[in-house]
């Protein structure tokens, strides 16, 4: 009788121990490769369980998350370090160049053996660069300060619909000069929207001067009233894009012309953008066949 009852004390104290045992191998294996993994967190690795235990399970559910979550910020951290570093390449660049203009007509203005008739244009084209490099400084200050929340803005109602008709007549000679045809239509009654004056300027100033350097011969544009919603468009007709390309437009520094020989920093429909959206409002880009139009959407203010 003593023999049966100590048969039944021992059944459960050796599964018990056997579980503990298991439960015991288990851990080990799993701090084992969680130290692997962690360390090689490329590899994709997941902790697996041996032996069933629905408590060990879970806990290595948990882990696996973390170990997932892990390595997906490890993969954005690693794009964000690879697009800061071609960042600085651009900005490194694009400083470069103007400033090495600079440079060499200031060199050539002390050069004895040119000619003062030969000097004479320098200093107009010294002072030109100069604004450009002062350009492409007050856009990468701009990003900042928008990236840091640092950009105020004094919103007051202004009209749009005048804006317009005044930026079309400042970059009048500009479309002359490419031989690029102006079509407007706006309309005849004030287009009342709350905005700050300088920002709505500027971004005008981007993309009408984004339409007369990337248009072949005609440039578009419109303003809408539909109820409280104002449509302003920019069209015009373009060569060498793509549908693909129209997602890339608003990102920072980027440009179509792959060896950034222009004067521009690649943040001017980033900044546009910016300017926009924190007015309220909306900004998107589309093609129509040959024609890019960029749509901008705000709220008209109602008396």
């Amino acid at each position: 009788m003593m023999e049966w009852i100590l048969a039944i004390l021992l059944i459960p104290s050796v599964y018990f121990s056997a579980r503990f045992f298991l439960l015991s191998r288990n851990i080990k294996k799993s701090v084992k490769d969680f130290k692997y993994i962690s360390e090689n967190i490329d590899t994709n690795r997941k902790l697996k369980l041996n032996h069933p235990d629905k408590n060990f399970e879970k806990l290595l559910s948990e882990i696996n998350q973390y170990l997932e979550d892990t390595q997906v910020n490890k993969l954005k951290y690693i794009k964000r370090e690879e697009e800061i570093r071609k960042e600085i390449e651009n900005v490194s660049h694009d400083l470069r160049t103007p400033l090495t203009s600079i440079r060499g007509y200031l060199e050539l203005i002390n050069d004895e053996t040119i000619t003062s008739k030969e000097k004479k244009d320098y200093p107009c084209i010294v002072e030109k660069r100069a604004k450009v490099l002062q350009h492409l400084i007050q856009d990468f200050y701009d990003l900042s300060r928008f990236e840091n929340n640092d950009y105020n803005l004094n919103m007051e109602i202004i009209d749009i619909n005048k804006e317009l008709r005044e930026h079309i007549l400042v970059f009048y000679n500009d479309f002359e000069k490419k031989n690029i045809e102006v079509d407007l239509k706006l309309d005849e009654n004030p287009v009342l929207v709350r905005l700050d004056e300088s920002a709505i300027k500027r971004v005008f100033n981007n993309l009408i001067q984004n339409s007369i350097k990337y248009s072949k011969s005609h440039f578009c544009m419109s303003i809408n009233n539909k109820g409280r919603e104002v449509i302003i468009e920019f069209k015009n007709d373009v060569q060498d894009i793509n549908k693909d390309e129209l997602n890339l437009l608003f990102n920072r520094f980027y440009m179509k012309d792959k060896s950034r020989s222009s004067d521009s920093s690649g943040l001017g429909l980033t900044i546009t953008k910016l300017l926009v959206e924190s007015m309220n409002g909306e900004i998107d880009v589309d093609m129509d066949k040959e024609w890019i139009i960029f749509r901008i959407k705000f709220l008209s203010e109602i008396y």
